[in-house]
């Protein structure tokens, strides 16, 4: 049975930074791929949790490479996900 994902404040806040900033540098196909990625990668963590690799950067959670540009950080228990961050990999400060 797959886990109810809750997005935290500062999950919600990095999807609309991450959102602004496709819009303005991205192709609407672009951006539908990005989402369509996203909600594969939120599917794949709601069915089995525990496959992600344990986060050396966040001690105590997991976390999901969405793409080379992008990583989801969450805890979860046996009740819920909790979608800490969807952390921007940016190269530089000029990329996502």
């Amino acid at each position: 049975m797959a886990l109810e994902i809750f997005w935290t404040d500062e999950a919600k806040k990095d999807l609309d930074n991450i959102i602004e900033y496709l819009e303005s540098r991205w192709t609407d196909r672009e951006i539908s791929k990005f989402f369509n990625r996203l909600e594969k990668c939120l599917a794949h963590i709601q069915k089995a949790p525990h496959r992600s690799k344990d986060s050396l950067r966040k001690p105590g959670t997991k976390e999901y490479q969405h793409s080379p540009q992008t990583t989801i950080f969450y805890s979860y228990d046996n009740d819920k996900i909790n979608l800490l961050r969807l952390w921007a990999n940016p190269k530089d400060s000029t990329e996502l």
